[in-house]
């Protein structure tokens, strides 16, 4: 049976924008206690993962570079979203946030 890649990614793109609708929402809580930002960052790891077998399953096929531009598009949306939760879960316990460079634009 044939993947149909680009409902497969439209379905994971709303998924994610989703997610990340939920995720600005719950970090705005003011009474966010560290035992929910932690369940809302291992939600956001287990969407994550789901998403890289989706990608290690795109690799296994001969996929056009539009789809896998989408891929890496959505995958980015994860790991923003993952970082986003891990920092607030971060900054509750009283470490400092995970701090990346500043990307180099030409």
């Amino acid at each position: 049976m044939a993947i149909d890649w680009i409902s497969t990614l439209q379905e994971q793109a709303e998924f994610a924008k989703q997610i990340a609708d939920d995720v600005a929402h719950t970090l705005e809580i003011a009474d966010l206690n560290t035992a929910q930002a932690a369940r809302l960052y291992r939600v956001v790891e287990q969407g994550a993962q789901t998403f890289d077998r989706i990608i290690e399953e795109m690799e296994q096929h001969d996929i056009d570079d539009d789809l896998i531009q989408a891929a890496e598009t959505i995958a980015d949306i994860w790991t923003n979203l993952s970082v986003t939760t891990a920092n607030k879960l971060r900054v509750m316990q009283g470490l400092a946030p995970i701090e990346f460079p500043s990307e180099v634009t030409e």
